[in-house]
């Protein structure tokens, strides 16, 4: 099947083999970013967001079992040589993580650590790669460079080191960053600011990026088109805009009412979603989230709901026996 994505997820499955039993940790998820674009996936921990996108970087344990494919600019990405291997992870695609002091070696100075895989993927000398290198920790708004190339990461602020992780993953210029919750270990006050960063070098770079984030709040403003996950399943996907001015999951509206709100009155409490997220040692035979949803039939807790588009946008997709928004308007007879 032809696709104008840069990388095209189909029917993705994941499952964890445990001396207690298999964990069905993603199932059927299917979902691309073409180049230049910002997809954000969102959802609660547990959902599958993480696994779902450490599969493609080949992250996973051997105890993983992956089905369904995922494709990279016509390139199969469970099935590469490992010759192109080495030079395929990092180089096409590169990955931010959570916690930047647990990607950056506390006993190697920054030089050392950012300049390792230019010199390793291209070959550049240590003068050429430290003068790289200095020039991404000014892409990346590092005050002071030749001084922090010098540093060891505890030297560093919690923002300054993200800023760092962010510029080895840009080292060899991928085509495509996952940033996995880049700014969860951060100070609030910092994480504005990196996820600034992100949106801004994605635009300037014509880079893809897969920003993953429990929180909807953070990809309004970042993203082109948002896919929601819960219990390891795709529950909608749209046009970031479309998300917000007509919900048709019932989990994603409850993420957004989950969201606070300045213009709340003051001593309002938050609505909290009920309940827990599901046990995925089963194997999904229902909507996962039907036990935590106001709408749900006994259908739902007996059927695994379908994928389909919404009346008024094939871009706009929810796996839903009971939608919200125009989604819940029978379709005009033709």
């Amino acid at each position: 099947m032809m696709s104008d994505n840069l990388l095209e997820v189909d029917n993705l499955g994941v499952t964890f083999n445990t001396p207690e039993g298999k964990v069905y940790a993603v199932s059927g998820v299917s979902l691309g970013v073409s180049k230049g674009e910002a997809l954000g996936i969102v959802g609660e921990s547990g959902s599958g967001k993480s696994v779902t996108m450490k599969s493609i970087m080949g992250l996973l344990p051997r105890t993983a079992e992956i089905t369904g494919s995922a494709v990279f600019d016509g390139l199969d990405v469970f099935d590469l040589p490992k010759g192109r291997r080495k030079h395929f992870y990092g180089v096409d695609i590169a990955m931010v993580f959570q916690n930047p002091m647990t990607s950056l070696n506390p006993v190697k100075r920054i030089d050392a650590q950012l300049t390792e895989g230019m010199r390793y993927h291209d070959g550049l000398s240590h003068s050429a790669a430290k003068e790289h290198a200095l020039e991404l920790l000014d892409l990346v708004r590092i005050p002071d460079p030749v001084k922090r190339l010098r540093q060891y990461p505890h030297e560093l602020s919690g923002g300054m080191r993200q800023r760092v992780v962010i510029a080895m993953a840009l080292a060899n210029e991928p085509a495509l960053l996952i940033a996995d919750e880049p700014t969860t270990a951060l100070d609030v006050t910092v994480q504005r600011d990196i996820l600034d960063l992100l949106d801004d070098l994605r635009r300037e770079l014509d880079m893809a990026l897969i920003l993953i984030t429990h929180d909807l709040g953070v990809v309004r403003d970042r993203t082109d088109t948002i896919a929601v996950m819960y219990g390891g399943r795709l529950m909608e996907t749209a046009p970031t805009a479309a998300v917000f001015a007509d919900t048709a999951h019932p989990y994603t509206q409850a993420l957004q009412r989950s969201i606070p709100d300045m213009s709340t009155p003051r001593g309002t409490q938050l609505d909290p979603i009920p309940g827990s997220p599901p046990d995925l040692a089963f194997a999904p035979t229902a909507c996962p989230f039907a036990p935590r949803c106001t709408y749900a039939t006994d259908e739902c807790a007996s059927a695994i709901p379908p994928f389909k588009s919404t009346p008024s946008s094939a871009d706009h997709s929810y796996a839903c026996f009971h939608p919200c928004g125009s989604a819940a308007e029978p379709a005009a007879s033709v």
